[in-house]
């Protein structure tokens, strides 16, 4: 590695901070310098820095180590500022002021989890990216986005004070402030492991809080949505890489996340919330690979987390402008809509094709490392199972979406203005295309970034022939369910119904203010109630059997007869 200067000592997430300071002072016609120039510098800082610990800070007893290299944490920032980039690049035409500033601290918190040296970096870092990626959401505008950016926030809230109360609960009880691996800990039963693990997979979208994922995501802007998709769930495996690698719960959450995902997003009518489904059920390949925890699953994570962000990226633009052109979100009112927009719809294509992990893909090397790894460690349930899975997401990523938003006819009721972006938005789109493609084609660019991968044959005979098959059967599913699967107009629900709709019904209904009993559910409950009283109270009340005299010779009798009972039971025992 090069020897660095004084451009390579920076820490690189403060280059994107610095970033969104310049976009917020800069006029408007300037902005375009720093949003492109601090993910380019966050690049270079990357592969100029030298593998190996940076200086450390004495703080509160606890070495702090903002910045330590090593190959993980260079890919992951790689893909972060490039993301960055082409998401910034994307923005600049319609995203506010607001948005660009909140997306650059963003991504800030994104590369310094990349280059975190220690847990208590981690943590703060951890909390600038919930606070950046709250406000992208806010910054839409809208009151459906701000009421999802104040779920997200709530829940991306609690889920770091459960990942804080660990960390402190590991370092007071004798833990390393240091990024060594928990698995043992959590083997041998340690809570706060446990708490950190739980922290953790909460931003990586893991049950039973999942649904903030769809909740949130497709109610940002058209722009926001590029940065939402990149930076969070990922940024969640790459800390399951480093803590908990070989974690054998992460398995079996990975499966339940990957079929989650999948099935609803075959099932969703609305185009982004497809698209943040899917999200979930890529990132639970991700963490399965992660839970197996071998150095060709590990690696395999961390490919199929950078080219996840490239081919997701680029369906999110695409779909974000047929959304933004048409002012239309649901697959049935968007039908036939890529005529009009070729590129735009050729760009979602291409993506598809990439999830889908068609050959020439980057998908394609990603997935390929993954399924692999489960195959060599024995994992055949796990393998069989995102096999499976792998079907179900070239079912709606590589056929129903595309065939749908192409259709049989140009799409009613849209202007003639309608068409593919400008000059600005098609080169983000080209730059992410390009790089799918590219990796596909050289797969050693991205292979070669983890020392356990950099052998790893990609075109062969084997993984050839198996991926042609799950495109075939993906093609066999399609056909025969297509007519089940076209797009209508209902709305999927979703663990969210519970914290989006049921409590805040129950709570009007018992609100402090007013009469809770002119509430309909508070009046049957209500009528419920007296209903077992008054059955009570013809029992017990005072005129009721239970309370009346009974004559002394009844009494008598009965006392008698109990006695009775009691002395046969007792001599029969």
């Amino acid at each position: 590695m090069t020897e660095p200067g004084l451009f390579a000592t920076l820490p690189p997430a403060g280059l994107l901070l610095l970033g969104a300071l310049l976009t917020a002072l800069l006029p408007r016609g300037l902005r375009a310098l720093p949003v492109i120039t601090a993910p380019v510098a966050v690049l270079a800082v990357a592969w100029l820095l030298p593998d190996g610990a940076g200086a450390g800070h004495a703080w509160l007893d606890q070495v702090l180590v903002p910045v330590t290299v090593d190959a993980t944490g260079r890919a992951f920032a790689t893909i972060f500022a490039l993301a960055a980039l082409a998401g910034g690049l994307y923005a600049l035409p319609r995203a506010s002021t607001t948005e660009l500033v909140a997306a650059q601290a963003y991504g800030a918190g994104a590369v310094g989890l990349a280059f975190a040296g220690d847990l208590l970096t981690v943590l703060v870092f951890w909390e600038v990216l919930a606070i950046g990626s709250t406000v992208v959401i806010w910054a839409a505008g809208t009151e459906r986005a701000r009421r999802a950016a104040m779920r997200y926030l709530q829940i991306h809230l609690a889920g770091g004070m459960i990942l804080m109360i660990g960390i402190v609960g590991h370092i007071t009880g004798g833990g390393a402030n240091t990024l060594a691996a928990l698995t043992a800990d959590i083997d041998a039963g340690s809570w706060a492991a446990w708490f950190i693990l739980a922290g953790v997979v909460i931003n990586a979208g893991a049950p039973p809080l999942w649904a903030w994922v769809s909740d949130a995501y497709p109610e940002a802007s058209s722009t926001g949505m590029v940065f939402l998709s990149a930076f969070t769930t990922k940024a969640a495996v790459l800390v399951l890489i480093r803590l908990f690698p070989g974690t054998e719960i992460l398995v079996w959450t990975g499966i339940v996340m990957a079929a989650y995902g999948a099935l609803y997003a075959v099932i969703e009518n609305d185009l982004r919330r497809v698209l943040a489904f899917s999200i979930v059920s890529q990132v639970g390949f991700m963490v399965t690979a992660v839970g197996i925890g071998t150095p060709l699953a590990l690696a395999g994570a961390s490919a199929q987390a950078f080219a996840h962000i490239l081919y997701k990226s680029l369906m999110v633009m695409a779909a974000g402008h047929m959304v933004a052109a048409t002012g239309r979100r649901r697959l049935a009112d968007l039908a036939g809509v890529g005529r009009a927009m070729p590129l735009t719809w050729a760009a979602l294509l291409l993506g598809g094709l990439g999830l889908a992990a068609v050959p020439l893909t980057a998908g394609f090397v990603s997935k390929g490392v993954i399924l692999s790894a489960l195959g060599k460690d024995g994992a055949g349930i796990a393998w069989a199972a995102l096999v499976g899975i792998a079907v179900v997401s070239t079912v709606y990523a590589a056929l129903k979406l595309p065939m749908v938003l192409w259709g049989t006819h140009r799409i009613q009721g849209v202007g003639r203005g309608v068409g593919d972006p400008g000059v600005v938005q098609m080169v983000a789109m080209g730059f992410m295309a390009a790089l799918v493609v590219g990796i596909g084609v050289v797969p050693g660019t991205l292979l070669g970034m983890f020392p356990a991968s950099a052998d790893y044959a990609v075109f062969t005979a084997d993984h050839l022939i198996t991926q042609i098959q799950l495109l075939a059967a993906a093609a066999v599913v399609w056909f025969a369910a297509a007519p089940r699967l076209a797009p209508g107009r209902g709305i999927t629900r979703d663990f969210d119904w519970i914290y989006r709709t049921f409590l805040p019904r129950l709570a009007a209904e018992f609100a402090i203010h007013g009469d809770p009993l002119r509430s309909g559910l508070a009046k049957r409950i209500h009528r419920r109630i007296d209903f077992v009283m008054a059955g009570i109270f013809r029992i017990h009340g005072p005129e009721a059997p239970l309370a009346r005299d009974w004559p002394t010779g009844g009494t008598v009798l009965g006392i008698t007869v109990m006695l009775g009972l009691c002395l046969v039971v007792y001599y029969a025992a």
